[in-house]
């Protein structure tokens, strides 16, 4: 009885501290399925594989994250502001950060991110063979990335020409089927997480490129200010990222297979 009684005390306790340390967490508003379902300010119940390692994340630090969804052009200003203490980042290698993230040798340490790869989608009526490099066929096509997404404007910044763009990997999709683009490009840390997906979805109409357009690095990245405040607990929350990150989140995305 007396192990019941501490046991449940040492649980209040622990709810208790986890509810007195909420954390921003900002992340996109626009569907992209797996990781990020549901549209607006709403967070659905089941919002994604990577909205659920956010959580995850944060809860191995004690805290409980209050989901904020944002449009992509709002996140990063909102997180240089300190309106929301974290949000996914994803930065190409060199890259300027903005915000902090995890450093070894005094540049981003990539082992404590999310190594993501943009694939591209393109018609199979287009005869495209598989085994095409995006970054040399699509210096003479138009590509779609979703609106607003770093992205876009990173592939426009190495000479790409990029359409404004859908607000969710479904219209983007959709503009390639209509031929309004030529490839929808997206980053993603599964390269085959949405195959499933759009083969459902369009009946094999579309194909992924075997090649990817380019590599970057996703973070957990907090605002400077909520950093210099929280020190150790970012630089846990890091180690915990970099250690378990890409393996749990290839676990919720599989638990996501079943979403059309």
């Amino acid at each position: 009885m007396r192990w019941f009684v501490f046991a449940a005390t040492m649980l209040l306790c622990s709810a208790v501290q986890a509810g007195d340390c909420i954390i921003r967490v900002g992340y996109p508003d626009r569907e992209r399925p797996p990781y990020y379902l549901g549209h607006g300010t709403v967070v659905p119940e089941r919002p994604g594989a990577a909205v659920d390692l956010i959580r995850m994340a944060v809860s191995q630090i004690g805290c409980m994250a209050q989901l904020v969804r944002l449009p992509n052009a709002r996140l990063k200003f909102a997180l240089v502001n300190g309106s929301i203490d974290m949000a996914p980042v994803d930065l190409r290698d060199g890259e300027q950060p903005y915000s902090a993230l995890p450093l070894h040798l005094g540049v981003p340490d990539t082992r404590r991110g999310i190594r993501v790869l943009a694939v591209v989608y393109v018609r199979v009526i287009d005869a495209i063979p598989s085994d095409t490099d995006p970054r040399h066929y699509f210096r003479n096509h138009k590509l779609a990335t979703i609106q607003g997404a770093p992205l876009g404007e990173q592939l426009r910044d190495e000479g790409y020409v990029v359409d404004g763009g859908a607000a969710d990997a479904y219209g983007n999709l959709k503009k390639v089927m209509l031929h309004r683009a030529d490839g929808f490009a997206v980053s993603i840390a599964n390269v085959n997480a949405m195959d499933s997906i759009v083969t459902t979805r369009y009946g094999g109409q579309l194909l992924r490129l075997h090649k990817p357009m380019r590599a970057s690095t996703v973070w957990l990245s907090a605002s400077n200010d909520y950093y210099r405040q929280n020190v150790d607990r970012m630089e846990h929350l890091w180690d915990w990222w970099g250690d378990n990150a890409a393996s749990k989140l290839n676990e919720l995305v599989r638990g996501y297979a079943a979403i059309k």
